[in-house]
């Protein structure tokens, strides 16, 4: 070691316990909300007619009834038509209410904001009792574009976030370099600010569609006949039979979760968009 690494080295900041302490804490934390995944993958390769852990056996077979129940493929495909309307819907609606929330200024936009924030810390269940009051009288209740609303509600703020987080980085005079050279505001929108949000846009839409997928509380108010989503679905199957099916429904979302924010954490990075 070089006499100029010794200098730096002897000068590095040392942890104190109290960060020693925060770091164990933090790791405990992480460790025991990532426990239930060391536990439902094994689960859904085990060969056992019932859920015990650990399993006694390796088997696909729960991964074939996974694939062989119409009910579970009809469930995941209403999921998936939900996630992907409602994140279209909520990335459209984001993405114009983060510009003129950040490029106007006017009385009561913190205010706004506030409110536009509510369905991420509003209980879900208090939530979704509430939407359905409000839909029944309009019709909306027990339809998918009642669900959608609903959806649209919980995804918008995932789409606002990240789409404030993104456009606050970009220069107000890239837009009105383009206002001098002739362009108007729809083509400066279209041609400079959109493909400088799409970084925001595309962690925006991954979040959305993942929470949307998810969604089960908001969905239970607002569901019926022929409206079953895959959450729903899950649970109506666990009352009756309890084997690791479920466990091989978790385990696919898992690895397509996984591999979605692993993907987009690549291409944009997720925690730039909130810092």
């Amino acid at each position: 070691m070089s006499s100029s690494e010794a200098l730096s080295n002897s000068h590095a900041p040392k942890a104190t316990s109290g960060e020693r302490a925060l770091s164990l804490y933090v790791c405990l934390i992480l460790l025991f909300l990532a426990l239930p995944i060391f536990i439902v993958v094994p689960l859904a390769f085990s060969s056992d007619a019932s859920l015990s852990f650990p399993p006694h056996g390796f088997s696909f077979r729960w991964f074939v009834n996974m694939v062989n129940r119409q009910e579970f493929l009809r469930a995941a495909g209403l999921s998936a038509m939900l996630a992907v309307v409602a994140t279209i819907c909520s990335l459209i609606v984001g993405s114009l209410a983060a510009v003129g929330l950040v490029r106007y200024h006017f009385p009561g936009r913190d205010t706004l904001l506030m409110v536009f924030m509510t369905p991420l810390i509003f209980p879900a269940i208090v939530l979704g009792a509430g939407l359905a009051l409000m839909f029944s009288p309009l019709g909306l209740l027990r339809n998918f574009w009642g669900l959608l609303l609903a959806h649209m509600v919980v995804t918008f703020p995932y789409c606002l976030r990240t789409s404030l987080a993104t456009l606050h980085e970009v220069d107000k005079a890239l837009e009105e370099a383009a206002y001098t050279l002739g362009a108007n505001r729809w083509r400066t929108f279209r041609h400079v600010t959109l493909p400088l949000m799409r970084p925001g846009l595309l962690a925006g839409a991954t979040f959305s569609l993942i929470i949307s997928f998810d969604e089960f509380t908001i969905t239970m108010f607002l569901a019926g006949p022929g409206l079953m989503t895959l959450p729903l679905e899950m649970y109506n199957y666990t009352e009756f039979s309890l084997d690791p099916t479920i466990a091989a429904i978790s385990t696919v979302l898992l690895i397509i979760t996984s591999i979605a924010i692993v993907i987009i954490e690549k291409l944009v990075g997720l925690g730039k968009q909130f810092s």
